[in-house]
């Protein structure tokens, strides 16, 4: 189990004693992209690994597929993208989905591709049997689709176990800044729970934090670093 954590800016990258970072782009932030840029910089200049991981910009936008794909060429262990819809928020399926597939193979000639739940998580075990190799499970996510994340977790198949590589983790705790999710974790939320039953199921995952509050970030990440001590010792 790898533990890591979300960034945006170059300074951040050695603020937290993180194993991997996320590289989160923020597509409606000013200046997002030379952002990222610097912070991919600062990441090699200091060695660490990193994934790049876009927000508000989707594959089948012609208008947003000119970044991601550059985003797909300074990536270094991957590239995180969300699930998508179509346009009309359904399934992507016909010429669409062979639109994306051919968009998915331009991006892994330059980057490894991780899908996240985000859009729907109630329909994404659809969407990743379809077109994922490999998958970043937000346990947050769940919760704040309203699923119960620990029978979420538990109820996964083998198939779907298997491609889990990534997992964001944030809780979900009640509205604020617009969201209700990206909380800092506590032991005995029912997120951690559900990351405990899956590190039972597939210990070799990269765990990522994903939390708003900056100040709360080094307790979460022990709380991580507890769950893998405990791990290792069975």
């Amino acid at each position: 189990m790898i533990i890591g954590t979300r960034v945006v800016y170059a300074e951040e990258v050695s603020r937290w004693d993180a194993e991997l970072l996320q590289i989160s782009v923020y597509r409606f932030w000013e200046d997002s992209i030379n952002v990222m840029k610097q912070t991919a910089s600062a990441c090699k200049d200091v060695n660490i690994p990193y994934v790049i991981h876009p927000v508000g910009y989707t594959v089948l936008n012609d208008e947003t597929f000119g970044d991601i794909t550059m985003m797909a060429r300074l990536s270094d262990r991957a590239l995180i993208l969300h699930d998508e819809r179509n346009s009309e928020g359904a399934r992507i399926e016909g010429d669409q989905a062979e639109e994306f597939r051919k968009r998915i193979r331009t991006l892994q000639a330059d980057a490894y591709i991780s899908f996240e739940n985000a859009t729907d998580t109630g329909d994404v075990k659809w969407f990743w049997n379809k077109f994922s190799d490999s998958i970043t499970l937000d346990i947050g996510h769940v919760e704040s689709s309203g699923l119960d994340s620990f029978e979420f977790v538990t109820a996964l198949d083998d198939s779907t176990i298997n491609k889990i590589e990534y997992v964001h983790m944030h809780r979900n705790n009640g509205l604020r800044g617009g969201i209700t999710d990206h909380w800092p974790l506590t032991a005995a939320c029912r997120e951690y729970r559900a990351l405990q039953a899956l590190v039972q199921l597939k210990p070799e995952v990269t765990v990522i934090l994903e939390i708003n509050e900056l100040d709360d970030i080094a307790d979460s990440l022990n709380l991580l670093r507890t769950l893998r001590e405990k791990k290792e010792s069975l």
